[in-house]
């Protein structure tokens, strides 16, 4: 069965279960000129196994992948990648059941790995207890600041307590004295791409 999405850029392709709407098979969207824009692998309605994302082409031409992401019971689950226009490795990254995983992977069009940045934390006492600054190493886009533990050390739960940002700068008072605090920053690099870095600080 065909669909036609409500999206301007795209128009869609939907294979489904017959007699119902399920969505089964492969689902292709389409940029309105016509060049393949995704693939996306369902089995009984959830996403599985690995989408593929295109840039745009012309119609007498292959399209070249943009973004290749894995799926496993409707959740983005494993290494996902992202590609230069020339084919080349753009970034690396993991999901776990849906939650990103520290750590980002990203290469510059000539193929040099591009340094992730440093997450510095600051503690300075107040009456309350410990006020916890955060702040990133180098300048990055859209910025997010969280307390609390990584899910088996290293992937981001969905939710968090969210740090208030002043001036790029996360900031929180904890009321605890001692023991230690985990602080995760998600950033936007200048390819688009989501990087999560985490740190944690010794108290007092």
């Amino acid at each position: 069965m065909n669909k036609k999405g409500n999206s301007k850029q795209i128009k869609y392709e939907i294979s489904v279960v017959k007699g119902t709407a399920i969505i089964h098979g492969i689902q292709k969207r389409y940029y309105l000129h016509g060049s393949l824009y995704s693939t996306i692998p369902y089995i009984a309605g959830k996403k599985q196994g690995v989408a593929y994302t295109y840039y745009p082409s012309s119609l007498d031409s292959q399209p070249q992948v943009w973004k290749e992401q894995a799926y496993e019971d409707d959740q983005l689950h494993g290494i996902c990648k992202r590609y230069h226009r020339d084919g080349t490795l753009q970034a690396e990254y993991e999901y776990k059941n849906g939650l990103r995983a520290v750590g980002l992977k990203e290469y510059s069009e000539s193929g040099k790995e591009i340094d992730n940045p440093k997450l510095l934390l600051t503690k300075h006492r107040v009456a309350t207890g410990y006020l916890i600054e955060a702040r990133l190493s180098d300048k990055y886009a859209n910025v997010n600041y969280f307390i609390g533990e990584l899910e088996e050390g290293r992937y981001l739960p969905k939710k968090m307590k969210v740090l208030q940002t002043r001036n790029d700068v996360g900031e929180i008072v904890v009321s605890q004295t001692s023991g230690t605090v985990t602080i995760t920053a998600e950033y936007s690099t200048r390819y688009r791409n989501r990087g999560v870095v985490s740190a944690r600080i010794q108290l007092p």
